[in-house]
């Protein structure tokens, strides 16, 4: 089971944001915007994911109420799709669930409806987050107030087919290398492979993390703090497309039509069809487990060569899990949370199934039991994390994404893919983006 979470990767479907976009709608309706809350004596939860991840809710809770046992609790489970869609019409009508599993990218507008409750006054007492780094929580919070507990870090990789690295003879790259390192082992690759291989998928556009990083090691986060502007430059753009234009004509990376058939289909990722050697796209080994064969370890993502090139890999929180403000149950939702966080059990029973466990203390704890391909992703994970805690430059934590965010980061693809089949001139392609892109955020 594979559990490294990019953001790119919430957003592989747009199910989740065109849900919370409908937030507004669904709840005017009801009084304040927050509907009404569930009455019953029974606390109800409620989650996505895989059975696997089910039945470790299950059980962790079944240990939970066994010393809480005035605490009843009613859980509520699906998949991924439809999932926000019906959380929209059980808070409009009254009926939401008391603690649910929030993503990441949507909690900023669940918490500015007022659909969920800052948390802020239960931490060190029934909320324990020791442990907890304030990049991570970050993650869950909004306007200065924590509305989330992240269930792990999610980090920005590569994923190596090392496998196939050894067999052309090649090393694999240090972890601490940069862009130039990058490329330079990616021409390696085509090279050693006669051609038929390239060492990188394209990430000029498709892939928003490698982007991200690459803008935050120049000191520009991808969004401003309020949201309602990009936040990297237009020169900054300019250089990455350039980047990967020199990585496309080096036969480094794929051309374009690889590219737009792997785009939400990771069957056809360049990895799981053995055309590259590296790719951003942390799903190959995501929740679900690899979906290739081929031996895999991680890397982070590279860092800039230039001078003065700050940190800009970060730690995100996987999922969190979040109060319904229109709770009666919030004290007891709290401490659920805080159980999650902290009971050796409720760590070992959850493993990986909701992302690398988010304190030094859980990744001891889970360690023993993991596969080989589970230890080295949490030590990616953990190394990067130690690192970017150490760094003295790198920005705060990227905040939660505003409403249209999917809509930019498809915008990005889909400008490096016109670029990639010669359709758009790079410059003529940037006046484009950032235009549409603000108009995106203004409405």
């Amino acid at each position: 089971m594979g559990h490294q979470i990019s953001r790119r990767t919430l957003f592989r479907t747009a199910s989740g944001m065109a849900a919370a976009a409908a937030i507004g709608g669904s709840l005017s309706a009801c009084a304040g915007g927050t509907g009404a809350g569930t009455t019953s004596d029974k606390l109800t939860m409620t989650w996505w994911g895989s059975d696997d991840r089910h039945n470790a809710y299950k059980k962790a809770l079944g240990t939970f109420q066994k010393s809480n046992s005035k605490i009843k609790i009613e859980e509520r489970y699906s998949g991924y799709d439809g999932y926000f869609d019906k959380f929209n019409t059980q808070v409009a009508g009254g009926s939401a669930p008391d603690l649910l599993q929030m993503d990441t990218a949507l909690v900023a507008q669940y918490a500015r409806k007022g659909v969920i409750a800052p948390l802020d006054e239960y931490v060190g007492k029934s909320l324990d987050l020791t442990g907890f780094s304030k990049t991570l929580l970050a993650a869950g919070t909004v306007d200065g107030k924590l509305y989330g507990v992240p269930s792990g870090i999610g980090v920005n990789v590569l994923t190596a087919n090392i496998s196939g690295i050894k067999k052309l003879g090649l090393d694999e790259p240090d972890r601490e290398w940069t862009w130039a390192d990058l490329k330079a082992f990616a021409v390696k690759v085509n090279k050693a492979s006669g051609g038929k291989m390239f060492g990188v998928d394209d990430g000029g556009g498709g892939t928003l993390q490698a982007f991200e990083v690459f803008a935050r090691e120049k000191g520009q986060p991808f969004f401003s703090t309020d949201g309602t502007k990009l936040g990297f430059t237009s020169d900054t753009l300019q250089e990455w497309w350039e980047y990967w234009a020199e990585m496309r004509k080096d036969k480094a990376s794929p051309g374009a039509a690889i590219t737009s058939a792997a785009h939400n289909d990771l069957t056809k990722n360049g990895v799981v069809i053995g055309k590259t050697l590296l790719t951003f796209d942390s799903g190959v080994y995501g929740a679900g487990g690899a979906i290739t064969d081929a031996t895999l370890d991680f890397l982070p993502t590279p860092q800039g060569q230039w001078s003065g090139a700050r940190e800009g890999n970060f730690v995100n929180g996987g999922v969190l899990l979040s109060a319904t403000k229109a709770s009666k149950h919030i004290a007891d939702s709290v401490k659920i949370m805080s159980f999650f966080a902290q009971d050796k059990t409720a760590i070992k029973d959850m493993q990986l199934l909701r992302g690398i466990p988010p304190t030094e203390k859980a990744r001891s704890i889970v360690s023993p039991d993991l596969s080989d391909t589970d230890k080295k992703s949490m030590d990616v994970a953990d190394y990067i994390s130690k690192r970017v805690g150490k760094a003295t430059d790198a920005l705060p934590a990227p905040a939660a994404p505003p409403k249209g965010a999917d809509q930019i980061w498809d915008l990005l693809f889909q400008s490096n893919l016109a670029i990639a089949f010669g359709k758009k001139t790079i410059k003529a392609q940037l006046g484009q983006f950032f235009d549409q892109a603000q108009s995106i955020l203004s409405q």
